[in-house]
Formats: structure tokens, sequence, C-alpha cells
């Protein structure tokens, strides 16, 4: 039987302007508001350690839910898991603006880490599934690129936001764009059948959550992602110590993500 045939080169287009706009929206949002998060916390003065948290939440929910989402992906299609996990993000940036309580910054953050650990695999998924073999490497190298200017421009654009209307600003732009990301791709990515797997059982997927196949990428995953936090979110706290403003210390970080 004849294989059937792909999405047309204009689906594919429109679906690719919908991923890469999810790709911006993880980076984004993952900068965009740690590389300001030590302003929030020196204007509340709290010790560093609380940064770290901050900082930890929604790195570690991203780090330890992606591997179990990109598995549910595999189980029931990479597209309800990127709408799900993009409107999920939207409600939990949402929710932070609208409560006006800067307590709840930490659950607002691990809410988007877990969010993203969902859309972010789910994007790249479809990015695979949606090109044939001879354009993956160009459509991945578009993926990449706007991953890369979320991350770049995230700080400044977040430190322009959060100087005009501090972090409830931010967190309400986010829950903009993560909708509007959603509704765009609910329109413009076509549904793809879940990939063909065998049978397993919970023991199974212990087995292999345990195997060194999967905890070594993790491992390094995790470390990667530490230091890089690290560099976004402590930095600005020496910024501010030297008296620069959220714009100023953005603007530094936008370079670090650069470099």
């Amino acid at each position: 039987m004849p294989a059937a045939p792909g999405p047309s080169a204009h689906v594919r287009h429109s679906a690719a302007v919908s991923l890469y706009a999810a790709g911006f929206t993880t980076a984004f949002g993952a900068h965009s508001i740690a590389a300001n998060l030590g302003g929030y916390t020196g204007a509340r003065h709290e010790p560093l350690l609380v940064l770290g948290v901050l900082l930890a939440v929604y790195d570690g929910a991203e780090v330890a839910l992606k591997p179990v989402f990109g598995a549910l992906a595999d189980r029931v299609g990479p597209r309800p898991v990127l709408l799900g996990g993009l409107a999920a993000f939207a409600v939990f940036s949402a929710a932070f603006a609208l409560a006006a309580d800067p307590a709840l910054v930490g659950v607002a953050r691990f809410g988007q880490g877990a969010a993203a650990a969902a859309f972010s695999p789910a994007a790249g998924a479809l990015v695979a599934r949606l090109n044939p073999a001879a354009r993956q490497g160009r459509a991945f190298g578009g993926y990449g690129l706007y991953k890369s200017l979320g991350y770049a421009a995230g700080p400044l654009l977040g430190g322009l936001l959060v100087a005009a209307g501090g972090l409830r600003l931010l967190f309400a732009v986010l829950a903009v764009l993560a909708a509007a990301v959603a509704a765009g791709a609910a329109v413009t990515v076509p549904a793809v059948p879940p990939q063909p797997r065998r049978r397993q059982t919970v023991l199974d997927l212990a087995r292999r959550l345990g195997s060194r196949g999967f905890l070594g990428p993790v491992a390094c995953l995790a470390a990667a992602t530490a230091a890089l936090a690290a560099g976004v979110g402590f930095l600005p706290v020496r910024g501010a110590a030297a008296g620069l403003g959220p714009v100023a210390t953005g603007a530094a970080v936008s370079l670090l993500a650069v470099a």
C-alpha cells in the first residue's frame, strides 16, 4: 500500500508559523521573567536563596516533566499536548497578573514550567512529523532560530515591560501571547496520528525512566539548564546592586544569551 501523502506546502507553512511562535513563547517566557526575578526579590529584601528557588521551580518542572509529556505526545498525538500546554501557560500567566499577589510568583512559575514542558517538545515533534525528511533540517533550523530569538530578546523586552508596569504587566503579556499562539495553532496545525508503539505496563515505564539512557541525558539537560539559569537570574542582581534598572540589566542578559 502506498504511503499517504503528507501535508501540502501551504499547510506546512501555516503550521510552521504557529510552531515557531510556540518555540519563541517558551524561550521568551523563560528568560523574560528569570532576568527580572532578581529585582523582585531585591525589592522585597529576600535572600538569594529565595531567588534560587524561584529560578529552580520553572526549570525543575520543565526538565522533570518534558520526558513525561513527550511520552504522552507519543500516546495521544502531539497536537493535543501542544494546545493544552499553551492554554495552561496562558492560564497560569493570567492568574498571576490578575491575582495581584506577589507571593504567588513561585506557583505561577511552576505552572508555566510544567506547561512549557508540554508544548515545547510537542511543537518539536510536530515540526518533525509535518515535514518530509528532505526539509527537516531547514524546518528545525527555523524552529531553533525562533527559540533563540526568544532567549535573546526575552530579558531586554521583559525589562522594558517590568519598567513600564511591573511583573504583573509581563505576566499579562505572556498570557496574551500564549493564548494567541494557542488559537493560531488550533486553526493551522493539523492533527497527526500517535506514533505506533507496543503496549507497555507501568513496570515497563518505570524501567525506562530509571535506565541510564534516560537518566544520563536528563542529568546533562538539568546541569546545562542550571548553569544558564544561574547566569540569567543572578547577573541582574549584580546589576541592580550597581544601580542599574531592569532595562539595563535585561540588555546585559540579552547580550549574554546572544554570546
